[in-house]
C-alpha cells in the first residue's frame, strides 16, 4: 500500500496549482506586512505516488525542488521532531535527492535508510528511492542492489527496469573510462621508461 498524500492546512486562494516535474501541489498565499509584500509558498499536498505504475522515472530525480519548496519540506520535518511521521519524513527525503546538492541527496538516502530499518512496511516502497539516491551520488553497486531486491519482486517494474540500464550503462562507461585512464597510465610509463632506457645507453 502505497504512502498516502500530506494535506495540510490551506486557504481559500484560488491560484492551487501543480508544480512541474515534482508531484507537489502548491497554491500561493500572499500577506502584506509593514507594506512588504511576502510570498508564501504552501504545500497543500506532497504526491508521493508509491505504487509500480507511478514511480518516479530517474529523470525526476534530477529536477531540484526551489529553496523555497525544499524549505517548506524542511520547516514540517523539524516542526515534528522526535515524533515525525514517516509521510513527513518521507516527503523531506525525497525532496533531499532530488537536489544538485551531494551532501543534501546523503541526508535524503540517511532519511530513507532510517525508514527502511523502522517501517518494516515501508521497505519495499524506500527500496527505489535508495537505488534513485545511490545512482545520483554514483554509488552504482548500492544503487544497483537496492533496485535488484526491487525487481526481484516486480520484475515488471518499468521505472526499476529503466533504471537498471542507466546503472548497467554508467558502470560500462566509467569502466571504460578506467581502462583508458590505466592504458594512458601505462603508455606513459613506457615512453618514459623508453627516454630513460636511452639517456643511459648514450651516456654508456
Amino acid at each position: 500500500m502505497g504512502l498516502s498524500p500530506v494535506i495540510l492546512p490551506t486557504t481559500n486562494d484560488p491560484s492551487l496549482h501543480t508544480h512541474p516535474h515534482t508531484g507537489f501541489a502548491t497554491h500561493l498565499a500572499y500577506e502584506r506586512e509593514d507594506t512588504v509584500v511576502k510570498n508564501y509558498l504552501v504545500f497543500a499536498s506532497f504526491l508521493v505516488a508509491m505504487s509500480s505504475d507511478n514511480l518516479p522515472y530517474a529523470a525526476d530525480a534530477e529536477s531540484p525542488l526551489k529553496e523555497a519548496e525544499l524549505e517548506v519540506l524542511r520547516r514540517q520535518y523539524d516542526r515534528e521532531g522526535q515524533y515525525v511521521s514517516v509521510q513527513t519524513k518521507f516527503n523531506y527525503a525525497w525532496g533531499l535527492i532530488k537536489s544538485d546538492k551531494a551532501t543534501d541527496q546523503r541526508y535524503g538516502i540517511k532519511l530513507l535508510t532510517e525508514i527502511f530499518r523502522d517501517a518494516p512496511e515501508r521497505r519495499r516502497e524506500c527500496l527505489y528511492y535508495l537505488a534513485l539516491g545511490n545512482y545520483k551520488l554514483g554509488n552504482y553497486a548500492e544503487a544497483r542492489r537496492y533496485n535488484d531486491l526491487l525487481l526481484e519482486k516486480e520484475n515488471k517494474n518499468m521505472q526499476a527496469m529503466s533504471l537498471k540500464g542507466l546503472i548497467e550503462d554508467r558502470v560500462a562507461k566509467e569502466g571504460m573510462l578506467g581502462v583508458a585512464i590505466l592504458s594512458g597510465v601505462v603508455i606513459a610509463a613506457g615512453v618514459m621508461g623508453s627516454f630513460l632506457y636511452k639517456g643511459l645507453t648514450k651516456r654508456r
